[in-house]
């Protein structure tokens, strides 16, 4: 745009002087174009805004600010990052993403100042050793079975390469943390010269000597002698000793977990997110501007080999099974066996089950899955039915009784004592299959019956298992299938009603014996 005394002087020379358009421009230095424009010109308002053009990136709004306003009902860890966004809108719009990441980048913090606010945040850069590791646990909400829940993500990062590795974990107990450990280990093929703990992550594995001396717990303490790496924990309140790993707990959140991911398998999870974590590590590095994992490789020589001797990371604790014949472990109840009613048995916990064996660790009497709600019980109710047909007359004062669905115990007052051997085994044969709420719903189905027996009550297991099967169950034949053509000449024996029988002809009405 040309001052006004420019633009006034090039209107003069035409209108007052009369030069032509040639003159104005040898004796003004400026374009045939500009000199028209600024000629033919009559509206010299100052503009108070420009007229927004049309833009690639228009039709990107809707979606981005979709996807943060659903972040607003999430945890605050666990939205939608610049980054998270487009990686988004390349896998789930890849026909209108017509811009660059910058673009996408610019969008989403206009659109989040609008949602959120602004927010600025400032980090140390610090230098640190190649080999060495931190480890932290994140809170992250995932689906399992449908089901929303609160699980864990164990990160360990390398803050030499700004490489991170991430399993999902239940709960932060030391089983969980150990656990997760080993299958990172295993994973990256080596294992840390030194690796850094929390205040919080290491609670449970520091102890105290007579003196009062914090010292690494001794269990721990074999734990890394036998893997070969050394422990630090940072000192309180000192956030910037690992600010690398908290900066990859949120990192790893928002890129792998956002949305909230399905799991139906934690172990084929772990698996798979592990081989995520590697994918994130491919990206460039903040400050060199190449692969962290190529930074990471270099840093593996410095690490020690994965030692490939199994190291059993369980607790063992010894308990007493009740009269009821359930052991207690931290709020919740697992069933041993009635056979054990009153004797101390031996705990294996492990991160995600809890074994049950007898005293001396000789026999395995159960296994269940670990609990980590309040009050919540895993029952294996098969133990307790030939207990039960045992003494059918003590059922309504045993524990098994109670632990049993409203239906079913509805149904056993209705039902005669001399049935109740009966109705257990078919109880029992449900069991060995599926669980108690399969089992109510058998029951449930077969009320809509006429009678309701025992054998009834089989009669719709196995139907409703044979439907399952019929109508669930893809079948699959082999592709290499010989040719088979359909000959029709043995049909043509029937005529007359006679029928064939080796090399003898019988009517329909003969015996054969």
């Amino acid at each position: 745009m040309l001052t006004i005394t420019t633009i006034n002087y090039i209107r003069e020379l035409y209108f007052v002087e009369g030069k032509s358009f040639t003159e104005i421009m040898e004796m003004t230095k400026r374009n045939y174009r500009t000199v028209k424009k600024y000629i033919e010109i009559d509206d010299f308002n100052e503009k108070k805004y420009k007229t927004k053009r049309p833009s690639k990136a228009d039709a990107l709004r809707p979606i981005i600010r979709k996807w943060l306003l659903e972040d607003k009902t999430r945890h605050h860890k666990q939205r939608h990052t610049a980054k998270r966004v487009y990686d988004r809108l390349k896998e789930e719009y890849p026909e209108i993403l017509d811009v660059t990441d910058r673009t996408v980048r610019s969008i989403v913090k206009e659109e989040k100042e609008k949602v959120f606010g602004s927010k600025n945040e400032a980090y140390l850069r610090l230098e640190h050793p190649g080999g060495e590791a931190q480890v932290d646990f994140g809170m992250v909400e995932v689906f399992e079975n449908g089901i929303k829940k609160r699980f864990h993500e164990l990160i360990l990062s390398f803050p030499k390469s700004n490489a991170g590795f991430a399993v999902l974990t239940k709960s932060e107990t030391r089983e969980a943390l150990l656990e997760g450990l080993i299958k990172i280990f295993a994973f990256i093929g080596s294992v840390p010269t030194t690796i850094w703990f929390d205040q919080m992550s290491s609670a449970a594995l520091r102890t105290r000597d007579e003196k009062g001396i914090v010292q690494v717990a001794g269990f721990v303490q074999r734990f890394a002698t036998h893997y070969g790496f050394a422990i630090k924990f940072c000192n309180p309140e000192s956030g910037h000793e690992k600010g690398n790993v908290e900066r990859k707990v949120g990192t790893i959140r928002r890129n792998l977990f956002v949305p909230e991911p399905e799991i139906t398998n934690l172990e084929a999870y772990n698996n798979d997110l592990l081989e995520k974590c590697q994918t994130l590590n491919k990206e460039n590095h903040y400050i060199h501007k190449i692969p962290k994992e190529q930074i990471f490789e270099e840093e593996k020589v410095m690490m020690v080999p994965m030692n490939t001797a199994p190291f059993d990371t369980a607790k063992y604790e010894s308990r007493k099974v009740n009269k009821y014949g359930l052991v207690d472990y931290e709020t919740c109840k697992y069933s041993a066996s009635p056979s054990y009613v009153g004797q101390s048995v031996t705990l294996k916990v492990m991160a995600n089950t809890i074994d049950i064996f007898s005293k001396d660790l000789s026999d395995k009497i159960s296994s269940h899955p670990r609990l980590f709600g309040d009050k919540e019980e895993s029952i294996h109710h098969v133990d307790f039915i030939d207990i039960i047909k045992l003494r059918p007359n003590a059922l309504k004062y045993s524990g098994i009784y109670t632990l049993l669905p409203d239906s079913w115990q509805d149904y056993l007052q209705t039902i005669e004592k001399t049935e109740y051997k009966e109705a257990f085994d078919v109880l029992r044969i449900i069991l060995l299959q599926d669980d108690m709420t399969y089992a109510d719903m058998v029951l449930r189905e077969s009320m809509q019956q006429e009678t309701l027996s025992p054998e009834a009550i089989k009669i719709t297991y196995k139907r409703l298992k044979e439907d399952s099967w019929m109508y669930n169950e893809d079948i699959l034949l082999p592709v290499d299938l010989p040719p088979f053509e359909l000959n029709t000449d043995q049909y043509d024996l029937l005529i007359d009603n006679q029928y064939w029988i080796g090399y003898t002809k019988l009517d329909k009405f003969s015996k054969v014996i």
